[in-house]
């Protein structure tokens, strides 16, 4: 059973109140609420448990808190060390009479060292705490991980460890299934008392309201849907052509429906039978028209790639109409300031949320035929740039120079569905930058076949290569589809080979079969951020340590995927750390059964449900359907 201590701070008493009468444990911050002694010893009993706490710079008027406090059976009071030994040699004894619990705590405004995080729980225990509290305050993952890891050396009954901070929020949760006592959430119509704090509501539904994997299983073949990322160029570029495309091997994905989206309200026709998509356009010209003569308002759902597709292409077909670019759940938290600054430093005019979605676009850019801009965050924006160019009328072709690329294999992916719209693209560069030629063709009516996508393919290559190297050995599994792709993600099969699964390739399927252990991965993923979750889930099933790079790439996707993928790892046991922007995992630590907080991101509820089918009990997610982003059926495929 999970204890959730609602921190209490209003001074308003028609507020905490009815705060205190609905919690099961509360911590009164009796300095933030400003209560006298009279009112600390009335109140502590009007919840099942209650901390009080008085954070003062006033030894004496401390003490009368807390006496009051004792003297109304709280369950525990809570002093900080630096008010002294003298006091707390006092308070102590008193507590304890009174079947109060003694706790001592320490606020750090940084993280210091794990040894002196170890020197200082003793000290508090030395000095007859009950409970030894440890705060500190972290800017990174790396620097919370610091102060969890005190549950590796102390009774986790008798310790609540865990940074402040939005880096360090995860730690309050990690601390509940290393067995604190408690951890602190404030009530939901409550103000929180420190950085990172979440509602006792959100905290609940991550812990209490998973849904058990119980039923999934390996399946002996799969098929992987198709590309999300090949699917929303194509059906982009489909509507710039005037005339009707035909697009095979099409599966439905929340992200390419509302590309889809997108092309029914900018005036296409599209039908869908089986597999094959249809969508009858008018062209880039006639859109331009639609765009300049009536406001418009196009949705992009929870498309990050969408967005950044099409914000390059609306600004080169826009002159002084209107554009609202709206999305919806994750994607308002993730920045698009860097498309933003793409079409505003030629020309645009446009309002957004401080870089984030809606977007009022008021008037057009103006690209010349030679751009600069930065690609060490993204390559999005430059697909949408390469896209957009096309489409503009003038003689000579345009140049984009791309310093710091990062993805580079996405813009080839790019390039590769422009040419398949008869598209004429050039690339080429070196030490350090991308040079983009594209020809002023704009795109024409096509017939082509999406590709399996190798991101989805990847969750069973994993699991098919740790089943295959002894946990649930077959004759073998299969995913049925074709190497030699334009994905990134296709690397997968070839670390999974490198790691020593034993893999054979036929014309339309992938085979894996019986192997040997697996060997730890060496892999800087900086070019394919997708697959890191994947490869993480592979290294706890590895023999020896393994080390992915490219954690810097991971911030600002459906979740902050670095506290994601490492609060779960954590939370199921695996014996990590992080260095930099590198994630080291030794494989082989014991694992076990935890709720899973997905954060509502595809790629952690997929990569653990691989975990899960080789760990007893069955891991359990707080949010299945999120997978719907990108592959609808995984959990269908898992039965």
């Amino acid at each position: 059973m999970y204890h959730y201590c609602e921190s209490i701070s209003s001074p308003d008493a028609t507020l905490y109140r009815p705060q205190i009468h609905r919690a099961k444990m509360v911590e009164l911050r009796c300095d933030l609420m400003s209560l006298s002694a009279s009112e600390v010893e009335e109140l502590v009993g009007n919840a099942e448990r209650t901390i009080a706490t008085c954070r003062t710079s006033d030894p004496a008027h401390a003490e009368e808190i807390y006496s009051a406090a004792i003297r109304g059976g709280a369950w525990a009071i809570d002093i900080d060390i630096s008010m002294g030994a003298e006091l707390i040699g006092r308070l102590g004894p008193l507590a304890h009479e009174a079947e109060s619990l003694l706790i001592i705590s320490h606020h750090y405004p940084a993280t210091p060292s794990l040894e002196e995080l170890r020197g200082e729980v003793e000290r508090i225990y030395s000095l007859g705490a009950d409970i030894a509290k440890v705060v500190t305050t972290a800017s990174s993952v790396e620097e919370s991980l610091v102060v969890h890891n005190l549950y590796r050396h102390f009774a986790a009954e008798r310790l609540v460890a865990f940074a402040m901070g939005n880096e360090g929020a995860f730690t309050r949760r990690l601390s509940l299934l290393a067995g604190a006592p408690y951890t602190y959430t404030v009530p939901a119509d409550g103000t929180p008392t420190a950085l990172g704090q979440s509602t006792t509501p959100q905290m609940k539904a991550s812990l209490e309201g998973c849904r058990s994997l119980e039923r999934i299983a390996i399946p002996s073949v799969v098929t992987p849907p198709c590309s999300k990322s090949a699917a929303q160029r194509a059906i982009l570029s489909a509507l710039l052509a005037e005339g009707t495309t035909i697009i095979n091997g099409y599966t439905r994905s929340n992200d390419s429906e509302a590309a889809l989206e997108v092309a029914r309200t900018l005036g296409a026709e599209v039908a869908l039978s089986g597999r094959k998509l249809t969508i009858r356009s008018k062209g880039y010209r006639a859109i331009s028209q639609q765009l300049n003569s009536t406001t418009t308002t196009l949705c992009v759902g929870e498309s990050a790639l969408l967005t950044r597709l099409l914000i390059p292409i609306v600004a080169t077909l826009l002159e002084e109409g209107e554009v609202v670019i709206e999305g919806c759940g994750s994607l308002l938290g993730r920045s698009v300031a860097e498309t933003i600054g793409l079409i505003v430093a030629n020309g645009a005019e446009c309002e957004s949320n401080g870089g984030h979605l809606p977007l009022r676009i008021t008037r057009g850019a103006r690209f010349g035929t030679h751009i600069v801009t930065d690609g060490s965050h993204s390559s999005q924006h430059i697909s949408g740039l390469m896209m957009a160019l096309a489409l503009i009328d003038r003689d000579e072709m345009s140049h984009i120079e791309v310093r710091n690329a990062v993805s580079t294999p996405y813009i080839t992916l790019t390039a590769s569905i422009m040419e398949q719209f008869e598209g004429i693209v050039t690339l080429g560069g070196g030490n350090g930058t991308l040079t983009i030629d594209i020809e002023p063709e704009p795109p024409v009516a096509s017939r082509l076949t999406l590709e399996p996508d190798f991101s989805s393919a990847a969750y069973f290559a994993a699991a098919y290569a740790i089943a295959q190297s002894g946990y649930a050995v077959a004759e073998s599994y299969t995913l049925r589809c074709n190497i030699g792709t334009h994905q990134p993600d296709e690397v997968a099969l070839m670390l999974l080979d490198i790691a020593g699964a034993h893999i054979r390739i036929r014309k339309g399927a992938i085979d894996l079969l019986p192997s040997s252990a697996l060997r730890p991965i060496a892999y800087d993923a900086t070019n394919t951020p997708d697959l890191i979750p994947t490869l993480a889930v592979v290294a706890l099933f590895a023999e020896g340590e393994s080390v992915i790079g490219g954690l810097d790439r991971l911030a600002g996707k459906e979740s902050n995927r670095v506290v994601s993928l490492v609060e779960n790892l954590v939370a199921i046991g695996a014996d990590l750390r992080i260095e930099g922007s590198r994630l080291h995992i030794r494989g082989g630590a014991p694992l076990h059964s935890a709720p899973i907080h997905t954060y509502g991101d595809h790629r952690i509820a997929m990569a653990f449900a691989v975990a899960s089918l080789f760990i007893t009990p069955r891991l359990s997610l707080d949010n299945c359907e999120c997978v719907a982003k990108s592959f609808p059926k995984f959990f269908d495929a898992l039965k």
